[in-house]
């Protein structure tokens, strides 16, 4: 599944920096940075982000599957929570697998309905 690690940028073409997990699977790994974290803008802090306003915001953007995961905020948040990278691997999916439909469902699914965007 290493090749299927990578994700597609805008143009359709392999992008290595940025992958898409799926739905179900990413919700539930974001989830479980927050609730270690205490919130999403300390699990921004944590991942990389570094907005003073709003260092959550890109960890939202992901969970709501508006944007592909960037690996190296994948691999400081599997290190945060303690997750091996290759057990996150498998949930490795193509973009059009990440639907709107799947995301409210598994935004819903965790108790993050709060984040289902309108």
């Amino acid at each position: 599944m290493g090749e299927l690690a990578i994700g597609y940028g805008a143009r359709g073409l392999l992008d290595a920096d940025r992958v898409w997990l799926s739905s179900g699977f990413r919700v539930q790994l974001i989830k479980l940075g927050i609730e270690k974290a205490g919130s999403v803008n300390e699990l921004g802090r944590r991942m990389g982000y570094r907005s003073r306003v709003h260092p959550g915001w890109g960890v939202v953007q992901i969970m709501q599957g508006k944007q592909a995961f960037p690996v190296s905020r994948l691999k400081l948040l599997a290190e945060f929570l303690d997750y091996p990278l290759d057990d996150i691997l498998p949930y490795v999916t193509h973009p059009n697998r990440v639907t709107p439909e799947s995301t409210k469902s598994a935004l819903a699914m965790y108790g993050l309905s709060g984040y289902i965007p309108r």
